[in-house]
């Protein structure tokens, strides 16, 4: 019995030793380095604030430690003699980190990355998003494509589309990718709804057209070239068509109407050449797909509108008999889709619906 006693006595002396000696080691570990865990600014809210802090805090920083770090922060046998015995770790040079127990399960998750989006009220609030996605990248949180569809749309409701371009430009980083349709969609779109909110003039008009532009060059690029010609976005009319649309209201507004530049015919060609990629479907009668349908359409359908009133266009033989029957059609399958727009959507229009209600004119 006393032998016994004593074995246990030692094993326990032996275990804590052991923890010790394990603490100790990790102490002695390299610090890791600042450009690996993503800082915040400040932004114009204290909660804000708070929540970024907690997601570098809780997430970032120890998917930026090493195993041995990370393990002493978040298992529990630990927690007592972390507390006992602090150990620092060093980011870069300037800034330390003071591991502390923590449980795996409390970490902060993708929904609450969400809720923490949600708070971004301002361009200086939106300056966030690229550490917050890199963060979240870096912890092997990613986010999909209909939260990057999400994302697009607040951050247009903020004029903070020009950091969704920043975050594309840093694909290696963030994880935000130009090869899914459904997200270019959503881009273009809100681009064609800041150039529309402008009245297709001045100096907001010319922002639209710059960050589209670069976003198309973008997709010439690792981690955003899409091979598959039928799947690539760049070649989709709806991209075209707003390239098109910002074009041509450029030129109306900025240039006396002259398409100095030739974009405006090189991207009425490049639009009627896809124009077999489109989205026309008049059978389609779930209004979910009609609206999405009206969000391709209807900047292309104005961008040909505006096109035709370009100097030139109109009596160019390349372009302006196709731009005129494309304009038909979709002229003819508009006014079926806004004809047959169910009661309880004429009560609260739906995006695309409204951009046909603004635009239009059957």
């Amino acid at each position: 019995m006393a032998q016994n006693a004593v074995g246990r006595l030692f094993r326990s002396h032996q275990s804590a030793t052991t923890l010790r000696q394990s603490i100790g080691s990790i102490t002695q570990t390299r610090g890791i380095s600042r450009h690996a865990v993503p800082t915040f600014t400040p932004t114009t809210s204290p909660e804000l604030d708070q929540a970024l802090n907690r997601f570098r805090e809780e997430l970032f920083i120890p998917f930026g430690l090493s195993q041995q770090q990370r393990r002493l922060m978040f298992r529990q046998k630990y927690a007592d003699q972390l507390e006992q015995e602090p150990v620092t770790a060093n980011l870069g040079e300037e800034e330390e980190f003071l591991l502390r127990p923590m449980d795996p399960q409390s970490r902060p998750t993708k929904n609450e990355a969400i809720e923490v989006i949600s708070l971004m009220k301002n361009t200086t609030d939106w300056k966030n998003l690229v550490p917050l996605l890199s963060g979240l990248r870096m912890s092997n949180r990613l986010m999909k494509s209909n939260r990057l569809e999400w994302i697009v749309r607040k951050a247009a409701e903020a004029n903070a589309l020009g950091v969704v371009l920043e975050c594309a430009k840093q694909v290696e980083r963030t994880g935000v990718r130009l090869n899914d349709a459904g997200v270019v969609q959503r881009l273009f779109f809100e681009l064609h709804r800041k150039a529309q909110k402008a009245e297709f003039q001045g100096p907001e008009v010319a922002k639209a057209l710059s960050i589209a532009t670069q976003l198309v060059g973008l997709m010439e690029r690792p981690g955003h070239v899409e091979h598959d010609v039928v799947k690539d976005p760049k070649r989709r009319p709806f991209v075209i068509g707003t390239l098109l649309e910002l074009s041509a209201a450029r030129a109306l507004s900025e240039f006396g109407g002259k398409d100095v530049d030739g974009n405006v015919r090189v991207y009425s060609q490049r639009l009627l050449g896809s124009w077999a990629l489109g989205n026309y479907n008049a059978e389609t009668a779930d209004w979910v797909s009609v609206d999405k349908m009206l969000q391709e359409n209807i900047p292309i359908y104005n961008g040909m509108k505006l096109a035709l009133q370009v100097h030139g266009i109109l009596n160019e033989r390349a372009v302006a008999p196709g731009l005129k029957n494309r304009l038909n059609e979709l002229n003819q399958l508009i006014s079926k889709q806004v004809k047959s727009v169910p009661e309880k959507v004429q009560q609260k229009p739906t995006v695309g619906l409204v951009q046909a209600q603004l635009l239009y004119q059957g």
